[in-house]
């Protein structure tokens, strides 16, 4: 029974982070930081929220439909989203300089809705008793509800990500408050819909719709938000081709379907494969750090331009080893 809860909680985590991994095609993070991102999901977030939920749970009856609803449509979502939002809001003081979009805070957001769902379903598949009754678990919350975690945080995750290109401290509030607000509500009706349940089968159908519409919407988003970062590129490739790419990896890069390195995490490819990946990424971030040049009014900031000598010099060193 370990073995199986164990191994349906991290096999379809793994796919869906790779998923998430390859979403952010274009001008990847900064995998110590995505690491992290995962990993806090999984390990602080999740202890944070159990203490959390236990203690604030201990005056209610859970053996009353009223008291599973105030605790698990109520209590649950909020501790939950504030504990994982921890993070990003860790990434808006700290490391703003890496989130260039909304894209950015998708990926983050959904990474540490995956650690987190990872660690909360392996708890839960080891607290049944048979297998069959565990295979239909695993069903339900690693695959026909295998997003939620995932869904809920990317939600504020866009809205930190959104938050970093503007100044406005008030603008910066509302926007996380309002993403906050609607990742915690979209997660309480979740779980109040599967606690309903128990009342009619109704309930669970709603929860699904509900799920899989919204997902549908984010992937729609992020497509978008996709072909915002191609055109990015492709302004930068027009004006200020950089000396040491060459017309193929130009082409590539800029394909509708990545070339294979874009696929798989360096850790696997060649030498010479990994090479032609990190060129691309260097690529990818001198664009993003122009772009950004390009919004700055006034003299241009000296920090972009900086980033953007020492990315450039990277490069060249790339070029040299015969890359």
């Amino acid at each position: 029974m370990f073995v199986t809860a164990l191994l349906g909680a991290t096999i379809p985590t793994l796919f869906l982070v790779w998923l998430i991994w390859w979403a952010d095609r274009y001008e990847r993070e900064p995998t110590r930081l995505l690491v992290s991102a995962f990993f806090w999901g999984a390990i602080p977030a999740i202890l944070l929220a159990l203490i959390t939920e236990l203690i604030l749970a201990l005056p209610i009856n859970e053996t009353l439909i009223w008291g599973q609803l105030a605790s698990v449509a109520v209590i649950a979502p909020i501790v939950e989203e504030t504990v994982k939002g921890m993070a990003l809001l860790g990434m808006l003081l700290f490391t703003r300089s890496e989130l260039d979009g909304i894209l950015d805070g998708i990926i983050y957001g959904a990474l540490i809705g995956a650690g987190f769902a990872m660690t909360e379903n392996f708890f839960y598949f080891l607290s049944e008793e048979t297998l069959t009754s565990l295979r239909w678990l695993i069903f339900l919350r690693a695959g026909l509800f295998g997003w939620n975690h995932i869904f809920f945080t990317a939600i504020f995750g866009a809205s930190v990500g959104a938050a970093a290109q503007i100044k406005s401290r008030w603008g910066q509030g509302i926007l996380l408050m309002l993403g906050l607000a609607t990742a915690t509500s979209l997660h309480m009706l979740h779980n109040a819909s599967t606690v309903l349940s128990q009342v009619s089968g109704l309930f669970l159908v709603f929860s699904t719709l509900m799920l899989w519409s919204g997902l549908a919407v984010f992937l729609i988003i992020i497509i978008l938000l996709l072909a915002r970062e191609r055109r990015i590129i492709r302004d930068y490739l027009s004006q200020m081709t950089p000396k040491y790419l060459t017309d193929l990896e130009r082409a590539r890069l800029m394909a509708i379907l990545p070339p294979l390195e874009r696929l798989i995490p360096n850790v696997f490819l060649s030498k010479p494969a990994k090479r032609r990946a990190e060129r691309y990424q260097l690529v990818a971030e001198l664009a993003f750090r122009w772009h950004r040049l390009q919004k700055t009014k006034g003299a241009p900031s000296q920090a972009i331009l900086q980033e953007m000598a020492i990315l450039q010099q990277k490069l060249q060193g790339l070029y040299e080893e015969g890359a």
